[in-house]
């Protein structure tokens, strides 16, 4: 029992941080240091953990792939990549409504804090053309923005989550992606359908299209090196940086570049993350986890989904649900359904989540009571997560 009670210890010490604000990174290596205590650990064992946290390749690796991604994302910022890919979509959805849900899907491709306050201001026309009310701009755009977080091999959950695993993003996006066509169901089903727009509109699907490979070719790099052919993200992620950068290169600005791809916050969030991982091993906890749980009588399943949703509801982050409970929940992982289950799990508490940037800022935008957006939000997102069980539990 009692490396459960520090293991519980620790992760109060990090919820109480968050609830105070305290960056996360820093919450989660305040908890880490504290697990070390309540173990027992010499000064000689916490710097010993820490340096092989700081220097393996694992997280070596992945401090590379999350800055060629960061790095990216400011090409595509300063070179006008987002205006083209919402050209795009306009030419390649001349059914109006369409483009309330390709827009911030297309966003949703460049992982960013806060990325649907870049989709709002681009469906704003449509959406009052339309007639659509705050609330449900705010559930479209916020909704459609995320389609892709489950499986889509840039988002910074997916590549902690297979850093942890110990297996590809190949393997890890594939296993997922069928979540990501639920959601896209969902969503058009019980979000899209509904609304009732002009169908006599005529686009230009060629224009449409070129327009789309101008704009996301190096996100599509990124996808055959990594996904299709298979290799290391890491190669895909930076052969992925380098051809929006070497067209560009004299447009854009190489050191807002620099300072956006090594953010310390998020370098020092990836290596707590790692730090949490290795101080499990080193203490202990993460063998005597499982029997000192199941002597409590909880169902796993029961420890499996709520753990991963507490954190993702408080948070508001995907890869800190992935990065604070993923480590803890390894002895679980005895199939890949209970990695999906704890995975889908923290994203249900992100989606609700009051702290999440998207949906604040969407409600912000939009000026939309978010009571009512929770309210407008509660029946897909159930059933977002019953079609996800019987996905898990039936296929995986």
């Amino acid at each position: 029992m009692g490396s459960l009670t520090y293991l519980i210890l620790s992760l109060i010490v990090v919820v109480v941080l968050l609830r105070l604000k305290v960056n996360i990174g820093i919450s989660l290596f305040a908890g880490s240091v504290m697990l070390g205590v309540l173990f027992g650990l010499t000064p000689w064992e916490f710097l010993k953990a820490l340096y092989i946290s700081t220097t393996s390749w694992g997280t070596v690796r992945l401090v590379l792939i999350i800055a060629a991604i960061m790095a990216l994302t400011s090409v595509f910022s300063q070179t006008g990549y987002l205006g083209m890919m919402e050209a795009a979509t306009r030419y390649l959805f001349p059914n109006e409504k369409y483009s309330l849900a390709a827009l911030p899907a297309l966003i949703g491709l460049m992982p960013m804090p806060a990325g649907a306050l870049v989709s709002a201001p681009m469906i704003d026309g449509v959406a009052d053309e339309l007639g659509i009310p705050p609330e449900s701009r705010t559930l479209i755009n916020y909704w459609f923005r995320h389609v892709w977080e489950h499986s889509w091999p840039m988002y910074q959950a997916i590549i902690i989550a297979s850093a942890i695993l110990g297996i590809s993003v190949r393997e890890f996006s594939g296993k997922m992606f069928p979540l990501t066509l639920i959601m896209i169901s969902v969503g058009y089903l019980l979000l899209l359908r509904p609304i009732k727009a002009p169908k006599n509109e005529i686009g230009d699907l060629r224009r449409g299209f070129l327009l789309f490979l101008r704009s996301t070719y190096p996100i599509l790099v990124i996808v055959v090196v990594s996904i299709v052919l298979g290799y290391d993200m890491v190669y895909g992620a930076f052969l992925g940086f380098l051809s929006a950068m070497i067209p560009n290169f004299t447009k854009v600005r190489k050191v807002e570049v620099l300072k956006h791809a090594l953010q310390p916050k998020i370098v020092f969030l990836l290596l707590s993350v790692m730090y949490f991982k290795e101080l499990l091993t080193v203490t202990g906890a993460i063998g005597t986890l499982p029997k000192a749980i199941l002597g409590l009588h909880f169902p796993v399943v029961f420890v499996i989904i709520f753990t991963p949703f507490i954190v993702g509801l408080i948070t508001g982050i995907s890869f800190a649900y992935v990065g604070m409970t993923f480590p803890i929940l390894l002895p679980f992982f005895t199939g890949f359904k209970w990695v999906a289950l704890a995975y889908l799990s923290g994203y249900m508490g992100m989606l609700f989540s009051p702290v999440h940037l998207c949906l604040v800022f969407s409600a912000e935008y939009y000026k939309a009571q978010l009571g009512k957006v929770y309210r407008l939000m509660f029946v897909p997102a159930l059933v977002l997560f019953l079609f996800g069980l019987l996905y898990i539990f039936l296929v995986l």
